[in-house]
């Protein structure tokens, strides 16, 4: 699309990440994956050979996605199992499951699994695929950041988009998708504006766009039970910082530091169903990879949490901005207890982001970040695609296919417009 690098351009990020945890133990992690390798024996030497059998796996499953890729979609399950038996062995695991047949510490767990907030779920309910597929995909090609911020990004998108003839209308709410003849042929504005078209392609969550926009005598029992069987996953609490003080004078030495009370995990995940400071957190310090992000002597931090969005909808009217300060305050704390003991007299601007601001901005169900949660049932194969309701409808987004994130919720818009256009060529529409 003319994108990268004619619009865009990023900074890569030199370390992958810092973890810390309330017992003092802090390290740093490389990217790479003889880096990441040999950094998890030096720390771990007794694990030597659990560690080389589990980067062993993890290389098979990466020759496996290549492989795919490669096929564009044209493999046999079969073909899958006898070449690459890793992919389906660890698509029915949870990252527990599988991290047993390799290790025993659970400080080497704990810190190999220290991205499962990303997927949302701690490792004894996580999908194992989703989270190897994250890990390898992270040491063997890196991380980047778009100069600009993410917002850059999509702007970059919208100018290719519009350079190629699309038209975007902004506030522009869709309140009903128009049927005739059983198949999707327009959409219905909340100001009554009526849009035809010949297909229609929804990043509104499938719950919404299937029981709100469509009647419902046209949406079957089994694409129902599709959508309603799998739990909605947690939202997020955001804290954005900017303080009078450069990032190396604030102790931050990596680009993401994950703060964690405890090893464990589960212990973490639970305390998400409560109103409470967080016992896991990151910290993301965009100043260590693109320092010109702020003012010189200036950083900009942003504190994310995990929590379930369901509990901020019966917080009273009243007691929504003291429960906000509330957790906003304990998340400063943290990063006093850690990183930086004098950290909140630095703070010059701090706006916060309760699940229900991630639900006004997206119209996400919950404020949910990743769509359904990530369980082994309702990992990626087994994932809600993007093949809609009815026929010209497709879902796209992080409830569908692959999951929440950038790349996977990209990933999910191409399939759908690769769908879409199968099916206009074949004349199903």
């Amino acid at each position: 699309l003319g994108v990268v690098p004619e619009k865009l351009k990023f900074a890569q990020v030199p370390e992958f990440y810092r973890s810390i945890f309330n017992d003092g133990y802090d390290v740093t992690i490389p990217l790479g994956l003889e880096e990441y390798s040999e950094k998890m024996i030096e720390l771990f030497p007794s694990e030597t050979q659990g560690i080389e059998k589990f980067m062993d796996m993890c290389k098979a499953v990466l020759k496996g996605i290549k492989y795919i890729a490669s096929k564009g979609g044209k493999f046999s399950p079969a073909e899958i199992l006898k070449e690459h038996p890793w992919i389906p062995r660890i698509s029915g695991l949870t990252l527990a499951e599988l991290f047993s047949k390799f290790f025993k510490d659970e400080k080497l767990i704990a810190l190999i699994s220290q991205l499962w907030g990303y997927v949302g779920l701690p490792p004894d309910r996580m999908n194992a695929y989703i989270y190897i597929t994250m890990l390898i995909f992270y040491l063997e090609w890196g991380a980047a950041f778009p100069i600009g911020r993410s917002h850059s990004l999509t702007t970059a998108m919208v100018k290719s988009f519009e350079e190629r003839g699309g038209e975007i209308r902004y506030n522009s709410l869709v309140d009903q998708i128009l049927v005739k003849d059983g198949k999707a042929k327009g959409v219905k504005l909340l100001n009554g504006d009526i849009y035809l078209s010949k297909a229609v392609i929804s990043n509104v969550n499938p719950i919404c766009t299937a029981m709100k926009m469509l009647s419902q005598e046209e949406v079957s029992d089994n694409y129902k039970k599709k959508i309603f069987s799998p739990e909605i996953g947690p939202s997020a609490f955001s804290v954005y910082l900017g303080l009078n003080a450069s990032y190396k004078e604030l102790g931050f030495t990596a680009h993401e530091t994950f703060i964690n009370h405890s090893f464990n995990a589960n212990e973490a995940f639970e305390n998400f169903t409560k109103l409470e400071v967080p016992k896991y957190m990151v910290a993301a310090c965009y100043n260590h990879i693109y320092d010109e992000i702020s003012p010189p002597g200036t950083t900009e931090i942003v504190l994310t949490t995990l929590q379930m969005g369901k509990l901020w909808q019966n917080i009273a009217p009243d007691q929504y901005f003291s429960m906000k300060d509330k957790i906003t305050d304990g998340m400063v704390s943290l990063i006093e207890n850690t990183i930086c003991p004098d950290f909140r007299d630095y703070i010059e601007i701090a706006e916060a982001a309760t699940p229900l601001t991630y639900y006004r901005y997206s119209k996400s169900i919950e404020g949910a970040i990743y769509g359904t949660s990530q369980e082994v049932t309702n990992g990626p194969l087994l994932r809600l695609k993007s093949r809609g309701a009815i026929p010209g409808l497709y879902q796209v987004g992080a409830w569908t296919n692959f999951g929440g994130g950038f790349t996977t919720s990209l990933l999910s818009g191409r399939m759908g417009a690769g769908m879409y256009l199968s099916d206009k060529f074949k004349g199903r529409l």
